[in-house]
């Protein structure tokens, strides 16, 4: 299989980049288009706004994106609670095969996806191939789990009495991703939340949101039905309040700061959402004039 449409102008450009060892990638300027996916559809943003997308080692912009907002994320929602019906109705087994090959497809585009993080996000080569690795064994991991999601027998009070628990899916899950793991904050939500029969709608950041759309192109291609995975970056405030005033958005799936993850947690209050939060600081290193560089290093 073979990347196509949005995903594919990317992947050339970053293979192109890569292939010829250039020393920076200031002469690279790609000008196209990313849209949003929504049902199973690239769509535009509808009032035709979109969102620069900059190379952090030059400032140069790599691309455009669809800048999206509340109307765009609420279609994203009816897409993904359109979607659940048949999704959580397949066998496990069945949503298994269906994350194994988006795991396959995942690791065989390794290069390609490691070339584009550093691309948008910044980091080495080396540790941007590493973070597909890392991010595509959730992927994997929760593709094996999906067949394990047993419930249990409770000893009953009365012998006339057989108490058992059953595990059920929850809904749409909104997942909000930050910009330092492009991939793996989204496999790590994506993965477990499939396996057990939600669907999503995505909101990466929009500092890196073109590893997003090539991980939910590749998700596509391995035949996870249009609807299951939804994409919607931009206006992260409207899209916010699109999700957390949604009833059927039933959980909402956060990594980043403090701050947000506390607004998230009061507006999700509304509806009596599940929360999950992974919060924290952004942990910078000070090295000072007279630091010894060699424990500095080291330290880093």
């Amino acid at each position: 299989m073979t990347l196509s449409g949005v995903a594919r102008v990317a992947f050339v450009g970053s293979r192109r980049i890569f292939a010829s060892h250039l020393p920076s990638m200031q002469s690279y300027t790609p000008a196209f288009s990313r849209q949003g996916l929504i049902g199973g559809k690239w769509i535009d943003a509808y009032d035709g706004k979109t969102l620069e997308v900059h190379n952090p080692a030059t400032g140069e912009v790599i691309a455009n994106v669809s800048c999206m907002g509340g109307k765009e994320t609420k279609d994203a929602i009816s897409s993904a609670f359109d979607a659940f019906n048949s999704w959580s109705k397949l066998t496990a087994a069945e949503r298994s095969k269906g994350l194994r090959k988006w795991y396959d497809l995942l690791m065989a585009h390794k290069e390609e996806l490691g070339q584009l993080i550093t691309l948008e996000q910044g980091k080495p080569l080396k540790e941007a191939v590493g973070e597909v690795d890392y991010g595509a064994k959730f992927i994997e991991f929760y593709a094996e789990e999906a067949k394990r999601v047993y419930g249990e027998i409770i000893p009953a009070t009365l012998p006339d009495r057989r108490l058992f628990v059953l595990k059920q899916p929850v809904g749409v899950a909104g997942a909000i991703t930050p910009w330092n793991f492009p991939l793996a904050m989204i496999t790590r939500k994506v993965g477990p939340a499939l396996a057990c029969g939600c669907t999503v709608v995505v909101k990466p950041s929009e500092f890196t949101p073109l590893t997003a759309l090539a991980a939910a192109e590749l998700a596509l291609q391995a035949g996870i039905p249009p609807g299951v995975v939804n994409v919607v970056m931009g206006n992260a405030p409207d899209i916010g309040d699109a999700l957390l005033t949604s009833p059927q958005v039933r959980k909402i799936t956060f990594t980043g700061s403090t701050a947000v993850g506390k607004k998230l947690m009061a507006g999700a209050a509304g509806t009596v959402k599940k929360v999950s939060l992974e919060l924290g600081g952004n942990a910078p290193c000070i090295v000072f004039d007279d630091a010894d560089l060699n424990v500095a290093v080291n330290g880093a």
